[in-house]
């Protein structure tokens, strides 16, 4: 069984094997000690067996959540892992006005996972990701507050 629980600096190595297997253009070490750095930002892990498997980073600021980055380790997915970290976001903003994030148009797996959860694509913005290009969808959901 796993937990969730706050992403230390001490997660950075398995972190960044879970990033370069899942994003083809995959964030530095810097991009995430800087996000552990952020006032603003707020950035989970799910742990099992001592061993970070999945983690999601969002930047909360004036009731707006910006979810910026949720991936799980490839042999740890299907097992509603990225779903749990999802709802522990969403929880954790209770106060929030609304939720976004940019996701992949090709990502029909992740594309789905967020329709689940309330969220639905309210932009597309074309050529977005650089490597490969590629269109974004911005997905959006409604807070409490809005």
């Amino acid at each position: 069984m796993g937990k969730i629980r706050r992403m230390k600096e001490k997660d950075l190595e398995e972190i960044m094997g879970i990033e370069r297997e899942a994003f083809s253009n995959p964030w530095s070490p810097g991009a995430f000690l800087s996000e552990l750095k952020n006032p603003f930002s707020r950035a989970l892990v799910w742990e099992e067996e001592g061993k970070a498997k999945g983690y999601i980073i969002w930047r909360s600021v004036l009731g707006e959540v910006h979810i910026i980055n949720l991936a799980v380790a490839k042999d740890s997915r299907r097992r509603g892992i990225a779903s749990r970290l999802l709802q522990r976001c969403i929880k954790s903003e209770a106060q929030a006005s609304y939720f976004v994030l940019e996701v992949r148009k090709s990502n029909r797996a992740a594309i789905e996972l967020y329709r689940k959860h309330g969220f639905r694509v309210v932009a597309e913005i074309k050529d977005y990701y650089s490597f490969p290009k590629e269109d974004a969808l911005v997905m959006a959901r409604s807070g409490r507050r809005g």
